[in-house]
């Protein structure tokens, strides 16, 4: 099997605050989860058998599809304290409620299900919407429970109310991003290998 990520990436502006902040980070914690990824938004991320099937059946996708492009904003900040994927608190930068954004993970998700085989049987997880989406679609955060977010880093090793915690939280964002493709990755860890981009919506 084969992990692959979809990744919405940004314009250099939003790009360059994020690498700020996650300076920040290095400089004061040492090498951390996600500090070595680059800037994103994780549409979802699914494991599949072949990778020339993924980009086969995008090429017929992309003929039917509208090509509109939207906008997001940027406007909070965040933290999954005690994050089960990594055991520590990952610090993120949140989104304005996007109804279009939720609707081009849906349909993106629901097109590879229809046409691929995708992995769907190997996590549990402590919650009936997890398990049932995961089960459904081999992401578990799809829809309503998804929180769009892009990530700083997960620090481990310091408590909750953290002062560097806690600044992060208080400091203020406030940006537009028009979102125009989705990039496939193949990931592997921290590495991850460009696969191809396609539209959105």
């Amino acid at each position: 099997m084969y992990k692959i990520a979809a990744f919405i990436t940004f314009d250099k502006s939003l790009e360059k605050k994020v690498l700020r902040q996650k300076f920040l980070v290095k400089r004061k914690f040492g090498n951390q989860i996600y500090l070595n990824h680059p800037v994103h938004l994780t549409l979802f991320t699914i494991n599949i058998k072949k990778l020339s099937s993924l980009k086969k059946i995008y090429q017929k996708f992309n003929n039917k599809i509208l090509k509109n492009t939207f906008t997001i904003q940027i406007n909070k900040t965040g933290v999954f304290l005690n994050d089960p994927l990594t055991k520590g608190h990952t610090l993120y930068y949140g989104l304005k409620q996007n109804n279009l954004l939720m609707q081009a993970q849906m349909k993106h998700l629901k097109f590879i299900n229809r046409h691929l085989s995708v992995e769907k049987n190997k996590k549990i997880f402590n919650s009936t919407k997890l398990e049932n989406n995961y089960k459904k679609y081999g992401f578990p955060f799809a829809g309503k429970i998804w929180v769009p977010h892009i990530t700083v880093a997960s620090i481990n090793g310091i408590k909750e109310d953290h002062v560097f915690i806690q600044k992060f939280l208080k400091s203020k964002i406030n940006c537009k991003s028009v979102l125009k493709k989705i990039e496939f990755y193949k990931v592997n860890n921290d590495n991850h290998q460009f696969l191809f981009r396609t539209n959105i919506i």
